[in-house]
């Protein structure tokens, strides 16, 4: 083809040199060569490596058995699921039921039993809170009242009734737990006064076993009181013996009441 009979009298193109194109092809098979050499070398060695690690581990004796989806939301796993179960059991450090019990003397009683008024509205009522809590939930009181614990020298006290979870309900602080906040006056002035704790119960004779000086109303667990970590004068001097009804009766006026409310045994209604 000659200049002539392209238009506007331009030049054919000029075709690459054959050597710069085969050199091209070269260099690009090349890189590809030690990119394989490469690769296939790191599987190598990858394989060898870990081979290795796995002869060095020993061998499982057993199967771990996977755990379900329902243990997995009731239970606590890791490191640290029996830290705080180990430490509450810790707390509760409650003397062995055949240690023999202290002397008591008449004096311890009545120190007990004024403590004991001194944090209850009246006779009967549940006691107030003697420190700061957390009222979001209740585990925080369960902790060390469930099974009462003793925490630095103070006794907290086993809860003498079935488990309740909304404690604040029924037993307030003593103070106002919160922090830079003035406890609010009564709206309204009270002078209700009860009638002051029994001292004891009464006996059909002497050395019979006492008679409940109140009522079983949110007290069905005797041990609270009169267990191993009940407060000196309180505690029972038998605290192996569970069944505390099969002895010690009812009060027929403080816990056994007839419909229309006059002292007797329920169902019972005296002659006009």
């Amino acid at each position: 083809m000659s200049t002539d009979d392209l238009p506007g009298g331009t030049e054919p193109p000029v075709p690459p040199a054959p050597s710069s194109a085969r050199g091209l092809h070269i260099g690009i098979a090349g890189v590809l060569a030690i990119a394989a050499i490469g690769f296939f070398t790191g599987l190598r060695g990858s394989s060898q490596e870990v081979g290795a690690f796995l002869a060095s581990r020993p061998t499982p004796t057993a199967t771990i058995k996977a755990r379900s989806y329902s243990d997995t939301r009731r239970g606590a796993w890791g490191p640290n699921s029996a830290l705080y179960p180990a430490l509450f059991g810790q707390l509760s450090a409650a003397p062995a039921l055949s240690v023999p019990v202290p002397p008591q003397t008449a004096e311890d009683r009545l120190a007990s039993l004024e403590l004991r008024a001194r944090r209850r509205a009246y006779d009967g009522a549940p006691p107030t809170i003697p420190h700061q809590i957390e009222q979001r939930d209740a585990p925080g009181c369960l902790g060390c009242h469930e099974q009462g614990a003793t925490v630095a020298g103070l006794v907290a006290p086993k809860m003498s009734h079935p488990r309740l979870d909304n404690c604040a309900q029924c037993h307030v602080v003593a103070a106002d737990p919160r922090p830079f906040a003035a406890t609010p006056l009564p709206l309204t002035s009270n002078h209700f006064a009860g009638l002051p704790a029994p001292s004891g119960g009464a006996r059909a004779w002497n050395n019979a076993p006492p008679v409940l000086p109140h009522s079983t109303h949110m007290r069905t667990d005797c041990a609270s009181c009169h267990g191993p970590l009940g407060a000196p004068g309180l505690r029972t001097t038998h605290p192996e013996r569970q069944n505390c009804l099969q002895c010690h009766a009812l009060s027929a006026t403080k816990d056994q009441r007839s419909p229309s409310g006059k002292p007797g045994p329920v169902g019972w209604e005296p002659v006009p």
